[in-house]
């Protein structure tokens, strides 16, 4: 084999390559380890000092001060004065005068009056069958009475509707379907509801 012999130039590159390799091998590591400690830090664990924000102001709010006196005037609050008056400015109180529809009852008459509709319904309601029984309260329920029961000239249809109510209606109360007169007015029914009238007859028994 030949033997190799470095020249003044092969020397000196020589020379130059160790001189790289000993500035360049601590910057590396010096790099590698700075890079190393960044990539541990979380960015949870970041402060408000390091992201770059400061945290919001806290405001304390103070409740308004409640004073113990009333307010005037009612608070504001003026309800409107509902009650009625007569001609002389008095007040006094007034309630609704019955509306059409709507049974009367006079035990002292002995009378009875209601409103029905045979095409609504088949019986009577049930405040005119309370009724009933204020009606056989009246001094005029004798033995020998009989209690009539008038209402408009009807179709035969609509009739046995009325007639059918009014029988069942009392015989709740025991009153016997003989003690009943049917009456049929002459003037017929313009309307509905129409009226129905009850009163006592006292017969004349020799």
């Amino acid at each position: 084999m030949h033997g190799y012999k470095l020249t003044d130039r092969g020397r000196i590159l020589v020379t130059l390559v160790f001189v790289v390799l000993f500035l360049l091998i601590p910057s590396a590591i010096l790099l590698y380890t700075a890079m190393a400690g960044q990539s541990d830090q979380s960015p949870a664990g970041d402060s408000p000092s390091t992201s770059g924000t400061s945290p919001p102001a806290i405001v304390e709010t103070v409740p308004p001060e409640i004073s113990e006196s009333p307010p005037p005037n009612g608070g504001g609050f003026n309800p409107p004065d509902v009650t009625p008056t007569n001609g002389n400015g008095a007040g006094q109180e007034t309630s609704p005068p019955p509306g059409p529809g709507q049974p009367s009852v006079d035990p002292s008459e002995g009378t009875l009056s209601f409103f029905f509709s045979p095409n609504l319904q088949n019986t009577l309601d049930v405040e005119t069958s309370t009724m009933l029984s204020t009606f056989l309260s009246s001094d005029k329920n004798t033995q020998d009475s009989l209690i009539a029961v008038e209402f408009p000239q009807l179709p035969v249809k609509d009739a046995d509707k009325v007639i059918s109510a009014v029988i069942s209606a009392f015989a709740a109360y025991g009153v016997r379907e003989q003690r009943l007169a049917f009456i049929t007015d002459s003037k017929g029914a313009e309307e509905e509801p129409f009226e129905v009238r009850l009163s006592y007859i006292v017969q004349n028994i020799k």
